[in-house]
């Protein structure tokens, strides 16, 4: 939700979106568009395809943001 507030503007959201899904899994041009052109709000825009592939758990671990869903894994469940 950060990253697609972030973006602001439709062209700026489906540049972003293509360009940053896998190199073996792009996002197709027909869903960043759609993703990008949306009215929807950001946290429900979130769900969608489109920008699950290409802001992906590994991407934004990649970048050094922390789970929160691992963290109480770990707190909760510890081995």
């Amino acid at each position: 939700m950060a990253y697609w507030r972030q973006w602001r503007k439709p062209r700026t959201k489906v540049r972003n979106l293509m360009r940053l899904g896998r190199s073996d899994a792009r996002v197709h041009v027909q869903a960043a568009v759609a993703c990008g052109i949306t009215s929807k709000g950001p946290w429900r825009s979130a769900k969608t395809p489109g920008i699950n592939q290409a802001l992906s758990l590994d991407y934004l671990k990649s970048e050094g943001l922390y789970s929160l869903r691992d963290g109480w894994i770990a707190l909760h469940y510890p081995k």
